[in-house]
């Protein structure tokens, strides 16, 4: 699924539409590679994805709406095409989200340490 030339620019939405990627629930592993990891999590709105950030995770929202929930109370409504950042040690949870529900979920750079402090806050990139 992935452009064997680097150079040569590639839609991966469109490609895992086109692959069936984006119809599943769950997660889809796409590409895991040492310090990144490409997946797409699905949902069908009934429950909520939350975690602490291992790394600097990168959303961007496929399809459907919700919110973003983050442990310093920040609340970040989002909808189809934006992208939000959550730095390393940050906990989040996506809530509200409707049925349909689709992100791109990009891990960039080393875990976390195990005892390092709480992440800086999670900016909306749009």
């Amino acid at each position: 699924m992935l452009p064997t030339n680097p150079g040569q620019p590639r839609n991966l939405t469109a490609a895992a539409e086109f692959a069936g990627l984006t119809k599943g629930h769950g997660i889809t592993q796409v590409l895991t590679r040492p310090h990144l990891t490409i997946s797409i999590h699905a949902t069908d709105g009934l429950e909520t994805i939350a975690e602490g950030a291992e790394a600097d995770i990168v959303y961007v929202i496929i399809s459907g709406y919700g919110v973003l929930r983050c442990r310093d109370g920040a609340r970040i409504e989002f909808t189809a095409g934006d992208v939000i950042m959550v730095p390393a040690g940050a906990w989040h949870q996506f809530e509200e989200v409707i049925p349909k529900f689709r992100t791109w979920r990009i891990v960039v750079g080393q875990p976390a340490d195990g005892g390092a402090a709480e992440g800086g806050p999670a900016l909306p990139l749009t």
